[in-house]
């Protein structure tokens, strides 16, 4: 029996958004690497789901030149181009 090589817990980035009158908000989370990328200007999309008042949307999230901005699946424009720092980060580390 051949024995299973225990992998490192991965270590990644949540960024999240609040927009409305702060009572909305999406995550996501990313590699360190992709967060650096991102933090250095690259282009990266990526969507997830986020609830708001027990209704379940798609948040469409979009990088580039050091922004972010974020749209929803109907039609808003939740964040436009806001500089990356100021989401708010949360890194995890594993024990």
């Amino acid at each position: 029996m051949k024995k299973k090589r225990k992998s490192k817990p991965r270590i990644y980035v949540e960024l999240t958004a609040v927009w409305g009158n702060d009572d909305v908000d999406s995550t996501i989370k990313v590699s360190r690497r992709r967060w650096q990328q991102i933090q250095d200007g690259a282009e990266y999309s990526h969507s997830v789901c986020y609830w708001y008042e027990g209704e379940r949307y798609s948040a469409y999230w979009h990088f580039a030149e050091g922004k972010v901005s974020i749209g929803s699946d109907d039609g808003m424009e939740c964040v436009v181009d806001a500089p990356v720092n100021e989401l708010l980060v949360y890194v995890n580390t594993p024990d």
